[in-house]
């Protein structure tokens, strides 16, 4: 018996309703279950998204079919793995990281059913919203499709209200079994966290905490995951942290990395500090704040993971091409000084 035939298209057309979805169940005032919810039509948005993306590069959707069963398409998570195998992931989209937001989305959602008992929506949040953001750039880079144009706000927020206290409290009652299922669930988003920064990772792109102007101001790392006992109960809590910590690098250390990431064919020029201004000047670099980063006092730009893979994924051919636009430009606007 022959496959069925799957619609990409289809199969993204149903996808984005599915976030468009999730967006609107969590930006209901008032709701019960919101996050289980939201969560079930994010992870169903990712898994259209990642199974139309395996049928236009002609990969397989389907689990082999067992005798006198109907075909069964592939689960998120095995969707996902091929994805990942197969490096189907846009190049202006950080996979490791993407796969690894996804990921924790997945373990919550398989966990719902026990967690009934835990207030974990402060905890997931960061996943979620991180999750649309990353959804957006992937089937906008994929599909040529802008969740954005059915949204009216441009950050595309989950909550009208983002968290704002440094630290933020998830409670659950004590001596219930959703205690262990808690603590189970966030050392599984420990070894998350530790496998996705290990792997070099944007952990901007795994999970972030937004404050109320809605700008990234952290990424999430295994160290903001820390579970203290208190006689009311147990207490998760998600501290924030400097943006520096989103924008590590230097101009100096950013190139070093660019450098040594550099490989394959038309990478083999070593990129210098020119190389960077001209891009800087062409892409207008510092003006995006997923790019670079500058205190209001400072006087220099720190960058980011997003700014090193933009730089890593550009050939000798279009910095030769830079280059040249920029210093026709150099040399116009001498020109129009002297004149």
């Amino acid at each position: 018996m022959p496959q069925p035939y799957v619609s990409s298209r289809r199969l993204v057309a149903n996808s984005l309703s599915a976030m468009l979805a999730a967006i609107e169940v969590y930006n209901k005032p008032r709701m019960e279950y919101r996050d289980e919810v939201t969560v079930v039509l994010v992870v169903n948005a990712w898994e259209l998204a990642l199974k139309a993306t395996l049928r236009q590069a002609g990969k397989r959707i389907f689990y082999p079919k067992k005798r006198n069963e109907p075909y069964r398409t592939l689960a998120a998570e095995d969707a996902l793995k091929q994805v990942v195998i197969n490096k189907l992931f846009p190049t202006g989209v950080d996979g490791t990281a993407l796969a690894a937001n996804v990921t924790a989305l997945v373990g919550y959602r398989n966990r719902a059913v026990h967690l009934y008992a835990a207030d974990l929506g402060e905890m997931v949040y960061p996943f979620l919203q991180t999750s649309v953001l990353n959804y957006r750039d992937f089937m906008l880079d994929r599909f040529n499709k802008d969740l954005a144009d059915s949204i009216t706000w441009q950050l595309l927020p989950l909550g009208a209200k983002a968290p704002t206290e440094p630290i933020q409290f998830m409670k659950t009652e004590p001596a219930t079994s959703a205690v262990t299922e808690v603590q189970d669930f966030i050392e599984g988003l420990r070894e998350l966290l530790d496998k996705a920064q290990a792997a070099g990772a944007d952990m901007q792109r795994v999970a972030a905490v937004y404050d109320v102007h809605l700008n990234s101001v952290k990424a999430v790392t295994r160290a903001d995951l820390v579970v203290s006992v208190a006689h009311e109960g147990e207490r998760v809590m998600v501290k924030k942290t400097d943006p520096n910590q989103t924008h590590p690098y230097t101009r100096t250390k950013l190139l070093e990395r660019v450098n040594a990431k550099r490989k394959g064919p038309g990478k083999d020029r070593t990129l210098t500090t020119h190389d960077h201004q001209a891009l800087c000047w062409k892409d207008h670099l510092r003006d995006d704040p997923r790019m670079a980063w500058k205190h209001s006092d400072g006087v220099t730009y720190v960058w980011s993971g997003d700014a090193m893979r933009h730089m890593v994924n550009l050939t000798d051919e279009q910095y030769a091409e830079v280059r040249l636009e920029y210093r026709e430009d150099l040399r116009a606007r001498k020109a129009e000084a002297k004149g």
